[in-house]
């Protein structure tokens, strides 16, 4: 009997120091993130209204494309929620016309809001925000440039190991006249 008791009041002892220390284990992965990826972009437009002999009336070309950012990240019991901003290069397509070379550039700044859904070392997630963006095109010696603000979306799959999170991402950039699709892969680092 007497050994039941010290059984049960060692529970005891432990549920209430769980309890207590519960807002710290969930607050442990809480923190500022710095990281980058790399992978592939796709621009699709349609430049009806540009008017260059032999231009096609849309693209559809893909590049390499790549991104660094930092970020903040609240971690929650289940749910972890994260704020982030960062650079974005999609890269530069060319498209020929007539044998010379049409080069769109396009990047960017750009500010998410994420919610991550926490299964241990694995989390999926989903982003909202927002992009300022820039588009140059080159052709035979000429440029133009175009600005602007407008929507992007994705979602994402984050494992980590320790204070490295290797994570996988598609992301929808809702551009004037234009979308833009980046699929990457990359690396972020987590201090706490």
């Amino acid at each position: 009997m007497n050994n039941l008791m010290k059984q049960g009041r060692t529970w005891v002892a432990t549920a209430i120091a769980s309890v207590l220390l519960l807002p710290a284990v969930a607050l442990a992965d809480s923190g500022f993130y710095l990281g980058g990826s790399a992978g592939g972009a796709t621009l699709e437009a349609d430049i009806n209204d540009i008017s260059i002999p032999g231009l096609p009336s849309s693209i559809d070309e893909d590049d390499t494309a790549y991104k660094l950012f930092a970020g903040y990240t609240f971690d929650g019991p289940v749910l972890n929620l994260g704020i982030e901003g960062g650079y974005v290069n999609f890269g530069q397509p060319d498209i020929d016309v007539f044998g010379d070379t049409l080069l769109v550039d396009t990047d960017g700044l750009n500010l998410w809001g994420i919610a991550a859904l926490d299964a241990g070392p694995v989390e999926i997630y989903g982003k909202l925000g927002m992009i300022a963006w820039d588009v140059t095109a080159d052709y035979l010696g000429s440029s133009a440039k175009e600005d602007g603000t407008d929507v992007a979306y994705g979602a994402g799959l984050r494992f980590k190991l320790g204070p490295v999170k290797v994570r996988g991402e598609y992301e929808i950039y809702d551009l004037d006249g234009a979308d833009l699709g980046m699929l990457s892969v990359g690396i972020a680092y987590q201090f706490n």
